[in-house]
């Protein structure tokens, strides 16, 4: 259960319902979450006065990932349909802003692209399709998580932060540049259903197609 960032709306397993503007504040369980989230980080690209304004929002309610505060410093969108059609270079230069920030600067380049999507990002190769992908109707997805699940690679050695995917390989993507343990804490919390927690881009053969939203994306 999260209400707007104005309070007169809450929103409940997916339906809406009017409110008297501040009449409903949250629980124990957003408190818990906003303080967890900000020990892990979630908002330390903003500045003070920002960051703390983002955690008493959680705490009083809202949706933990403000589009507003998160999109294109943390949050991407994440396109299969056009990553698997040849762009994940073109992706991959639109992290630039977080992943400069993060310490990588990347490089990646074209191999093939024919019955098999081959890219390399700083010299490691990374297979984005293959045939296979597309007869299971998996290749959305596979171009959307094999590349990031390579940039988490190169981010070991700098930092804690990971890319996690959610509604992957849909035309409504999204990644999350966050560190594993938000995703801990979101989990924890019981305050999202499962399709609404965003999942570490990591090496798989079959990465599972989550790619619908459902609803208004919050959970009871």
């Amino acid at each position: 259960m999260f209400r707007s960032k104005d309070g007169s709306t809450l929103f409940v397993s997916g339906s809406s319902r009017s409110i008297p503007a501040g009449s409903w504040t949250g629980d124990e369980r957003h408190r818990a979450l906003a303080a967890q989230l900000d020990r892990h980080g979630l908002w330390d690209h903003l500045p003070a006065a920002e960051r703390a304004a983002a955690r008493a929002d959680v705490a009083t309610g809202c949706y933990p990932f403000d589009f507003d505060l998160l999109f294109e410093r943390i949050t991407f969108f994440a396109d299969g349909e056009s990553l698997a059609e040849g762009g994940v270079e073109r992706f991959l230069a639109s992290l630039a802003p977080v992943l400069t920030r993060l310490g990588l600067t990347v490089d990646a380049s074209t191999i093939r692209i024919d019955d098999t999507y081959v890219v390399t990002i700083n010299g490691i190769e990374c297979t984005v399709w293959t045939q296979a992908d597309w007869d299971t109707r998996e290749a959305w997805a596979t171009a959307t998580v094999r590349p990031l699940a390579t940039v988490n690679q190169l981010l070991e050695p700098l930092t804690s932060v990971r890319a996690h995917t959610l509604y992957t390989g849909g035309n409504e993507g999204l990644v999350h540049f966050i560190a594993p343990g938000v995703v801990t804490a979101l989990r924890a919390s019981g305050l999202l259903p499962a399709r609404e927690i965003p999942a570490l881009a990591k090496k798989t053969d079959r990465p599972v197609c989550t790619n619908r939203p459902v609803g208004f994306r919050l959970g009871a």
